[in-house]
């Protein structure tokens, strides 16, 4: 609520202000999230140029506590658009909301202030014909850069948590877990465990037949049988390796491992 009042209010000001944007997703894109989630049994009211994010929302609520679950908010998120800053002002479809900044945290985030300073020159009645053209002239590059760092934080964020995930399981190899098939690709599964760690289990693992990549259904097909694993599966699997320097986790399916046993 902070951050819409002082987005909206400074907007009517004609102030030039830095802007916490994010863009309605692509229909291409929705429309291929609709054709996932109907392997779950679920829908999403209304056409792909309609989509509101209250729709969205009802469906986060509708598979809480759900296997799909994870599954489903993953696929969720990568068919929405990165938020992120602009010196212009445009709608937070995420939260629904006209007006949106990043107010709340400068003691963490440069963007917040940036916006602080403008705010108290504006009270105090600073901000005259020249400050407000080097206002104009600057933020778009604030924006720019703060978003781009804001990327390369979260990359290192989440290579540390692969670095930890992978040292972890480094200690138990040869143990057994069950999982959730968070990702399908040419190559193989991604398995998630209930603790969020990941693995993969390679395709050339998987013995019992020769296996075909369904990109539309986020699946692989065995070629005679037309057995499947796809995302939303729970599976068994063993830790077969890790590699620290590569930040990656071999699982191995137990069924395939009983059959070749």
């Amino acid at each position: 609520a902070a951050n819409e009042t002082i987005a909206e209010y400074m907007y009517w000001t004609e102030t030039p202000f830095l802007y916490r944007v994010h863009e309605d997703p692509d229909e291409d894109k929705i429309e291929d999230f609709r054709k996932f989630i109907y392997n779950f049994g679920y829908k999403l009211k209304g056409s792909d140029e309609e989509i509101h994010p209250k729709q969205l929302q009802s469906l986060l609520k509708q598979v809480e506590g759900k296997k799909e679950e994870t599954v489903i908010n993953t696929i969720m998120l990568r068919s929405l658009k990165k938020a992120e800053y602009l010196a212009e002002r445009k709608t937070h479809f995420g939260l629904a909301s006209k007006f949106y900044t990043h107010f709340t945290s400068p003691i963490r985030r440069y963007p917040d202030l940036t916006i602080h300073r403008i705010i108290k020159w504006f009270i105090n009645n600073e901000i005259d014909a020249k400050k407000k053209s080097k206002l104009e002239k600057k933020l778009p590059q604030i924006a720019q850069h703060s978003s781009a760092a804001e990327r390369i934080a979260d990359g290192a964020e989440r290579e540390t948590d692969e670095l930890k995930m992978v040292e972890y399981m480094s200690k138990r190899i040869g143990e057994e877990y069950e999982g959730v098939i968070s990702g399908v690709t040419s190559f193989g599964l991604f398995v998630e465990l209930d603790n969020t760690i990941e693995g993969l289990v390679h395709i050339s693992t998987l013995t019992d037949g020769y296996y075909n990549y369904d990109e539309k259904n986020y699946s692989l097909v065995e070629e005679r049988t037309k057995k499947s694993y796809r995302i939303g599966d729970i599976v068994k699997v063993k830790v077969a390796n890790t590699n620290i320097s590569k930040r990656e986790i071999d699982f191995l399916l137990i069924e395939n491992e009983e059959k070749e046993e």
